[in-house]
């Protein structure tokens, strides 16, 4: 019988971070207060610990554009973890591209989601999109409109390589691929977690992380 974790172990899946590998593409005003007093990982010194419940906690003040714009970043520290060489490359996306307009597609796609939902929400950041940005990706947008969407009546949940590889091995199969993932292979995502979600009596985010960490 699978066993889902718990919402209360959902919102504390935590990762450890190293600030000042962020800190030299991220000028610091575009930090929010929240990231920068985050504890000290216990037994990791020099890094810091975030957990799924510091990022909603983050969501739910990031409204300016520093604050969508930091919310990102948090979504960023939270997916790249301690894995340094992932750094520079996972930066362009705040390089590559103006903070102010990154911002300002950001304050669009929560406009799209909250008028039109998660799928129209994730159409509009995919390559050719008009709020793309680039360097980013399905597997950090999504980070962010799940932290984003948490009062929608459908709720967005996080697509990555390891939750799309966690469905070509449940019975049956569904094999998507490990990246460029379209808005109708999202709307089927959500569609299957939520089944999923309805069969284990739990939430859609207790799904996405037992797909992520292996336990469906």
């Amino acid at each position: 019988m699978v066993e889902l974790a718990s919402q209360e172990q959902v919102m504390a899946q935590a990762v450890d971070f190293r600030a000042s590998w962020w800190e030299r593409y991220v000028p610091g005003e575009w930090w929010p207060q929240s990231l920068v007093r985050l504890p000290g990982a216990p037994g990791h010194p020099g890094y810091q610990r975030v957990t799924r419940q510091d990022l909603f906690d983050l969501a739910a003040a990031a409204h300016s554009p520093e604050g969508r714009v930091g919310l990102l970043l948090g979504c960023y520290l939270w997916g790249t973890g301690p894995s340094a060489f992932l750094v520079g490359r996972r930066a362009r996306t705040f390089t590559r591209t103006p903070l102010t307009v990154v911002a300002e597609r950001l304050a669009r796609v929560d406009e799209v989601m909250a008028t039109e939902g998660p799928v129209a929400a994730y159409a509009s950041m995919t390559r050719g999109g008009p709020n793309a940005v680039a360097y980013l990706g399905p597997a950090f947008f999504t980070k962010y409109l799940y932290f984003t969407g948490a009062d929608l009546p459908r709720r967005p949940l996080i697509l990555d390589r390891k939750v799309a590889a966690a469905f070509g091995h449940m019975d049956p199969p569904w094999n998507i691929g490990s990246y460029g993932w379209g808005s109708v292979t999202y709307e089927r995502y959500l569609h299957r977690a939520e089944a999923l979600a309805a069969e284990h009596g739990v939430s859609g985010d207790a799904v996405e992380h037992g797909l992520f960490t292996g336990r469906l």
